[in-house]
C-alpha cells in the first residue's frame, strides 16, 4: 500500500508499506518520532490485565508539553496472557476540564504510526468544546513508536532498502527486488522475532481493551484515521459493548482481498493524479509545464531518473525512481499539496530534484534522528493481518495492475511481495465485520480519497449493524480536516451521542 509520513492522520495502507500516509494538516512533522512518552515505570499486569498508569509530566523537550505520559504493561501474547513475557504500552492523554464523557482514544493511521505522538495534531483539530468532555488518550500498540518497537535495520540499510527500484518492469528486476525483501525479512526475525507474532490488528484490539480496564471505565469513545479505522472496527467487533461511541474517517474495507485492495488504492492514487493533471494544465501558474502529455511527461521523468539518478545535496542516497514514485504520492494525499509536487517536478525536469526528494524522506519519516520505524511496524501488521499471495501470484497479477494504473500499478502490487516471503505466518485473513450489538458508529468517506478509496467506506459502513456512512465530496484523504460540515456532525457525535442524518453528504471547505 502507499504510505507516506505527514503530520496529519497518517493511512499506511500499502504503497510503501498503509507506511503511514499522512497528510499535510499541519504541515510536515519536524521531526518524526522525536517525541517520547515519560517513563515513570509501567504499571504492572494482573491476571493479564494492566493496572492503572501512573501519569506524569511527558519528557520535557521530548514529550509533548503540557500532556502527560505513561505506560502500560500488557501481555506480550495477548491471546495467552499465561505465555511468558510483556510489553510496555506507551500513553499519553490531555485531560479536560470536565471530562463527564470518559476516556477518548484516538488512533492516527498507519499501521505504524505513534499515537503518542500524534496527540498533539489531535488536540490542535478537535475543538474544546469536544475536548473539555474528555480524557483524550494517544497510545502506541505494540511494536510501533514507543511501544517496544519492530526494528529490523538501521537507518543507513533502511534507506538502501527504500531506494532499490519498487516497480521492477523486467524479471531481473522483480527477482533483485525479492532479494532485498528478504534480507529485509531476515533482518526484522533477527532484531525482532520476539515480538513479530503478537503485533496483528486483533492483538491490538485486544490491548485496547486492557488499556480500557486500567484506564477504569466500562466504555470507550474511538476516533480513528485510515488504518485506525480497520483497528476500530476490529475492537468494536470484538467487543461491542465496551463501545461509548465510534468514529472511523477514511475507512478501510476489511473484507477486501489483498490483490483487490492493492489494486483499488493504485487506480485511487491513478485518478488522483490524473486530477493534479488537469489542474495543472488548466493554470497557467502551474510550476510544472507538460505540455498536453502530463502523463508521458511524468513517464519521461522517471525514465531519466532510471537511467540516471541525481545526486542530492546533503543525502549520500541517489534521487531515483522510487524517490519520485513515493514523493509524487506524498503530495497527491491533499490538494494542498499538489503545488509542491508540481514545482518538484518542475525543478526535477531541470534537473533539480531537491523537492521532490524532501517529500520523499518526510514519506519514509526520515528527520535528523534517523528514519523512524514506520515502515517496519506497519510491515509486521500488514502481514500478519492477511495472507499474501504468492511470488508468482503477484508477477501474474503485474499486467493488469500496470495497464489499469500506469505509474502506480506495480509500485503498489509489488510491496506486497515483503508479506510474501515474511518470516512469521498471517494469523488474520479478510472478514465481514459487523459489530452486532454495538451503539451506532459513524464512517466518513470522501470521493476523492486516494488511500481509501470511498467505495471501502460504503462497503464498511453497510457491513457494521449500525455502520452511518457520513460522505465528503471532495479530494484527498480522510475528512474530519477538510469539512466544517464533518467536523460539526462528528463533534455532536462525540459529545451528545447526536447520530448524523442517514445519506448525508458534506462539502468540503
Amino acid at each position: 500500500m502507499i504510505c507516506v509520513h505527514m503530520a496529519g492522520p497518517a493511512s499506511r495502507r500499502r504503497l510503501a508499506g498503509t507506511v503511514t500516509i499522512g497528510i499535510w494538516l499541519a504541515g510536515l512533522l519536524a521531526s518524526c518520532g522525536a517525541s517520547r512518552a515519560a517513563e515513570p515505570g509501567p504499571a504492572p499486569v494482573a491476571n493479564g490485565v494492566a493496572s492503572g498508569p501512573v501519569w506524569s509530566a511527558c519528557n520535557g523537550a521530548d514529550g509533548p508539553k503540557g500532556y502527560q505520559c505513561a505506560s502500560v504493561e500488557v501481555p506480550l501474547n495477548p491471546e495467552n496472557p499465561a505465555q511468558p513475557g510483556t510489553v510496555a504500552i506507551a500513553l499519553d492523554r490531555h485531560l479536560g476540564s470536565t471530562p463527564s464523557d470518559g476516556v477518548l482514544l484516538v488512533n492516527p493511521g498507519g499501521p505504524g504510526v505513534s499515537g503518542v505522538d500524534f496527540l498533539p495534531q489531535v488536540m490542535d483539530m478537535v475543538p474544546r468544546s469536544v475536548s473539555e468532555h474528555f480524557e483524550v488518550v494517544g497510545f502506541d500498540p505494540p511494536g510501533v513508536g514507543h511501544s517496544d518497537p519492530v526494528t529490523c535495520v538501521d537507518s543507513s540499510k533502511l534507506l538502501r532498502f527504500v531506494n532499490a527500484n519498487p516497480a521492477p518492469t523486467s524479471p531481473g528486476g522483480f527477482a533483485t527486488l525479492v532479494s532485498a525483501d528478504r534480507s529485509f525479512a531476515a533482518a526484522c526475525e533477527k532484531r525482532s522475532g520476539r515480538e513479530l507474532p503478537y503485533v496483528s490488528t486483533v492483538d491490538a484490539a485486544l490491548d485496547m481493551d486492557r488499556l480500557r480496564r486500567s484506564l477504569g471505565v466500562g466504555s470507550i469513545s474511538y476516533l480513528g484515521f485510515s488504518y485506525g479505522t480497520l483497528l476500530g472496527a476490529t475492537y468494536a467487533d470484538m467487543f461491542p459493548g465496551h463501545v461509548r461511541a465510534m468514529v472511523l474517517d477514511g475507512a478501510v474495507n476489511p473484507d477486501l482481498g489483498v490483490v483487490d485492495s492493492l489494486d483499488a488504492q493504485s487506480d485511487a492514487f491513478e485518478a488522483e493524479l490524473d486530477s493534479m493533471f488537469a489542474s495543472c494544465e488548466a493554470d497557467t501558474g502551474c510550476a510544472w509545464h507538460p505540455g498536453s502529455d502530463p502523463l508521458g511527461a511524468f513517464e519521461n521523468l522517471m525514465a531519466a531518473v532510471a537511467a540516471h539518478p541525481l545526486a542530492v545535496a546533503g543525502s549520500s542516497q541517489p534521487f531515483g525512481v522510487a524517490q519520485l514514485l513515493y514523493a509524487t504520492a506524498a503530495g497527491l494525499y491533499t490538494p494542498s499539496s499538489w503545488p509542491t509536487l508540481e514545482a518538484g517536478l518542475g525543478e526535477l525536469e531541470r534537473g533539480d530534484p531537491t523537492t521532490l526528494h524532501q517529500l520523499f524522506d518526510s514519506y519514509i519519516g526520515l528527520s535528523a534522528a534517523g528514519v523512524s520505524n514506520e515502515l517496519e511496524a506497519e510491515t509486521a501488521v500488514t502481514c500478519l493481518d492477511t495472507p499474501a499471495p504468492s511470488l508468482a501470484a503477484l508477477e501474474a497479477a503485474a499486467p493488469a495492475a500496470e495497464k489499469a494504473a500506469p505509474v502506480f500499478g506495480l509500485l503498489n502490487l509489488y510491496s506486497e511481495a515483503l508479506c510474501s516471503v515474511w518470516p512469521v505466518p498471517a494469523t488474520g485473513r479478510p472478514m465481514v465485520l459487523h459489530a452486532d450489538g454495538s451503539p451506532p458508529i459513524v464512517v466518513v468517506a470522501t470521493t476523492g480519497d486516494p488511500a481509501t478509496p470511498y467505495a471501502e467506506g460504503v462497503a464498511l459502513a453497510g457491513q457494521l449493524q449500525h455502520g452511518v456512512l457520513v460522505t465528503r465530496v471532495g479530494e484527498g484523504h480522510t475528512a474530519y480536516s477538510y469539512s466544517s460540515c464533518v467536523r460539526s456532525y462528528v463533534n455532536a457525535y462525540l459529545v451528545g451521542l447526536k447520530v448524523p442524518p442517514p445519506g448525508l453528504r458534506c462539502p468540503s471547505d
